[in-house]
């Protein structure tokens, strides 16, 4: 990983360790997937690079609750657009690429309010936030999020295939991203059965 990204992480770590138990995990397995998508999907880095790293920060600013709690993501949302100002600005990062971060980062999770539109309108935003969702079918993500919803193992993998990504109409953005889904929705299943 390039050192710009070395360095934005380096600055977003500590946000990181006041806000959710388990973001560190989530945005360090975004930034591997983000990094791939980019060579195989022909995604700017630029853009999603700094968005994987700094989308989650403002965790560390709201009150800690239920982050599903709609109002709590509205809330990270926005404290998470100030954050990453405050750190793109003190890096010097590219202003044009700034905003649009900003920007992403103050609707990633729209979808989880029902509304689409701007991820149809940005491919990149779209696959960004089918990361985002994937990471709860990983084993790390999926024992978090189940804990956090209190959900039985099966009760969990009844989640991943019926919430909101795959049933609303926005679906995955693209072949690549709903293939690591489905095999990483495969292994919890495979998980389960053992158990």
């Amino acid at each position: 990983m390039k050192s710009i990204y070395t360095r934005l992480w380096a600055k977003a770590r500590p946000f990181y360790d006041k806000g959710r138990p388990m973001d560190i995990e989530h945005i360090e397995w975004m930034m591997e997937e983000a990094d791939r998508l980019c060579e195989t999907e022909g995604l700017e880095e630029r853009i999603l690079l700094p968005l994987v790293i700094l989308h989650d920060a403002g965790y560390a600013r709201v009150p800690k609750d239920n982050p599903f709690n709609l109002d709590v993501r509205r809330a990270h949302m926005k404290e998470g657009a100030k954050i990453a100002r405050e750190i793109l600005n003190e890096i010097g990062y590219d202003i044009g690429r700034t905003e649009t971060i900003i920007y992403f980062i103050s609707v990633h999770d729209n979808w989880a309010l029902d509304d689409v539109e701007v991820y149809r309108k940005n491919k990149l935003l779209w696959i960004f936030t089918d990361l985002d969702f994937i990471w709860m079918a990983t084993h790390k993500g999926f024992d978090a999020v189940r804990n956090i919803l209190r959900l039985e193992s099966g009760e969990m993998i009844r989640y991943l295939e019926s919430t909101e990504k795959p049933a609303k109409p926005i679906g995955f953005a693209c072949e690549a991203t709903e293939k690591v889904f489905k095999s990483y929705l495969r292994e919890r299943k495979d998980d389960v059965t053992r158990h």
